[in-house]
């Protein structure tokens, strides 16, 4: 008796050397002209923050650039996967394994990115504890909502019904990361007191953190609808 063959890229379908190789190709693959046009407008209103730079503060900035890279991750990669993905063999639970192990890299490179941001600053001088609990808290928070959430069809109509009873609101949290990160950024760029940690940290966890709960739990339907090629292609 013949044994049931396997679907085809079972092995190699969701192994992570090659969901890395995707979140890279991301950064070229998914630009486009309105995602530009959100970064610059994101860079002026941080540009509001600040006037001037200075030498001595060079470790502030080291703290400061993790959160323009997740935010300007979150904005080069959709939750949807590429359109090749949808026609070579693989399964619907495969598509959205592969979407679940893009969504851990997609925190995992801005987060680490931070680290390494990091130690460079302590090596070049004392750096403020505050800055870097704002720092990894605001990387973490962003990557992980825009990993969520951040598509072309995020801006459709007709395209939010992959995002279920989020379809009304998907755009808010998206311009809340943006607002937040720019906010963020200018704080972190210059040493930061007590006063401003608290009132920033505790800002974040008001409205960075439910939307976080609110997303996560409808993030299996999310994934889901995303991983499904005839849902995506009646749209």
């Amino acid at each position: 008796m013949k044994k049931k063959a396997k679907p085809a890229a079972v092995s190699g379908c969701c192994i992570y050397r090659q969901v890395i190789k995707d979140y890279f190709l991301g950064f070229l693959r998914d630009i486009n002209p309105e995602r530009l046009g959100l970064l610059i407008a994101w860079v002026s209103i941080g540009v509001m923050f600040f006037w001037k730079f200075r030498t001595e503060t060079f470790q502030n900035w080291l703290i400061g650039i993790p959160i323009p890279f997740a935010v300007l991750s979150g904005a080069l990669h959709n939750v949807s996967l590429p359109f090749m993905m949808y026609l070579v063999p693989f399964s619907k639970e495969q598509r959205e394994a592969y979407i679940q192990k893009l969504l851990y890299v997609k925190v995992a490179v801005p987060m680490l990115f931070a680290g390494l941001c990091d130690i460079a600053a302590a090596v070049f001088g004392v750096v403020s504890v505050y800055g870097l609990v704002l720092q990894l808290v605001t990387v973490f928070c962003v990557a992980y909502i825009c990993g969520m959430l951040w598509d072309n069809m995020a801006h459709s109509t007709k395209g939010r019904k992959v995002y279920g009873n989020l379809k009304g609101f998907v755009q808010i949290p998206l311009m809340l990361c943006t607002v937040d990160g720019s906010a963020m950024f200018a704080a972190c760029l210059y040493p930061v007191s007590e006063a401003v940690f608290w009132v920033m940290f505790l800002i974040e966890m008001v409205i960075m953190l439910p939307i976080i709960r609110g997303v996560r739990k409808k993030w299996k339907i999310i994934r889901h609808n995303f991983a499904d090629y005839e849902m995506l292609s009646s749209m």
